[in-house]
């Protein structure tokens, strides 16, 4: 990790921007640039899994929403470390604050407020964890799903990206693809904790306790749109579905 990772991350990006200007850019200095930015991105805990206590912890770029690990249809990421058998996939919302970066690139956070998907969630032996996450000035939270592969059921794409990793068995065996649509996602969340299948980690909490039940939880009725925001273009956008173009 650089010494100065917010200053170095500044560079990295300012260079990044103007490779993607040019026309035939270096190939070996596009890689390079790339690779020292992955190297940059920290390791947080997004979750523990249900089944067996293991930590899930996720490379995400935390110093802001301009950095490549943002592009909806082209991130630039880090594997995370190996996964729990049980890890199905992780979503997120994300609440803005100003000042709101515009890169040249689409960025989809989500929506204001964190929220489940019910055709993952109502499947059988399905759990999902809740954890909050500091993004520059806005407020993120991931949403990670742990338990038996549903048969037929789509998953969800990662948070920030146009597609996810298909896991069997803590092994990446290749990507599909779910447009965004706020149709599809539950933002009630208290019955869901009740009967426990959404848990939660406390912000702050270093231990990464699992906890149940409504009582206490920071993320039930938290104010905020229910749409997709969409950042692009110099613009803030909040749609009720979203796709994007390439894969996603």
């Amino acid at each position: 990790m650089a010494d100065d990772p917010v200053a170095e991350r500044a560079r990295l990006t300012s260079e990044s921007f103007r490779l993607l200007t040019q026309k035939s850019p270096d190939p070996n200095r596009v890689r390079e640039v790339n690779r020292q930015y992955r190297a940059l991105l920290p390791e947080l805990t997004v979750a523990r899994c249900p089944d067996n206590g293991e930590l899930v912890r996720w490379p995400i770029d935390v110093y802001g929403l301009d950095g490549r690990f943002w592009n909806y249809v082209s991130s630039i990421r880090r594997p995370p470390s190996p996964l729990p058998r049980s890890w199905l996939a992780m979503t997120g919302a994300m609440r803005l604050a100003n000042p709101v970066e515009h890169p040249p690139f689409a960025v989809v956070p989500g929506p204001d407020v964190p929220f489940v998907v019910p055709r993952i969630l109502n499947s059988r032996g399905v759990r999902a964890v809740i954890a909050e996450v500091t993004v520059g000035a806005h407020t993120g939270w991931t949403i990670s799903y742990f338990g038996p592969r549903p048969e037929g059921v789509t998953l969800v794409n990662l948070w920030g990206q146009n597609t996810y990793p298909v896991y069997r068995d803590g092994v990446n065996r290749g990507w599909d693809w779910d447009p965004p649509r706020v149709s599809q996602y539950d933002f009630e969340l208290t019955d869901w904790l009740r009967f426990g299948k959404l848990l939660w980690l406390e912000p702050g909490d270093d231990s990464a306790t699992l906890r149940e039940g409504p009582d206490g939880c920071p993320f039930v009725d938290l104010p905020g749109r229910r749409r997709i925001t969409v950042i692009s273009n110099g613009l803030v956008q909040q749609v009720a579905a979203f796709a994007g173009h390439g894969a996603g």
